[in-house]
């Protein structure tokens, strides 16, 4: 966690978001830590955005995991050219956030093509 802490302060030490913003995102990233109010020890544990994506034609594999806390503070950083652009390709960012957070738990999205296959779901 360390880590993601010094990326979120790098952010705003470069400008990229507001310390307000950079705030929300600790916060955010503390209340899906086990032991914290709100927490994984809380209750109940956090929920995590999973997302991989395998890419058949060089091999690549990405692997995200996001708490799902800090998932909703991020999108709210999605710069507007590029939500502009999601929208016209039919999708709509809110939606798929109400789907995560209410979903239970597994697969959201599988996709599977000649060039790629991709998986999202939430544990």
């Amino acid at each position: 966690m360390i880590d993601e802490k010094r990326q979120i302060l790098t952010m705003v030490q470069e400008g990229k978001i507001s310390v307000d913003e950079g705030l929300k995102l600790l916060e955010a990233l503390e209340s899906s830590v086990p032991g914290q109010p709100g927490g994984a020890g809380a209750g109940r544990p956090a929920k995590m955005l999973r997302v991989r994506v395998f890419d058949a034609e060089d091999n690549t594999k990405v692997n995200v995991n996001i708490p799902l806390a800090l998932a909703k503070v991020a999108m709210k950083f999605i710069p507007k050219n590029v939500a502009e652009e999601i929208k016209e390709q039919d999708i709509d960012l809110d939606e798929i956030l109400a789907s995560i957070t209410d979903a239970t738990m597994g697969k959201i999205v599988d996709i599977d093509s000649d060039e790629a296959k991709v998986e999202v779901y939430v544990e």
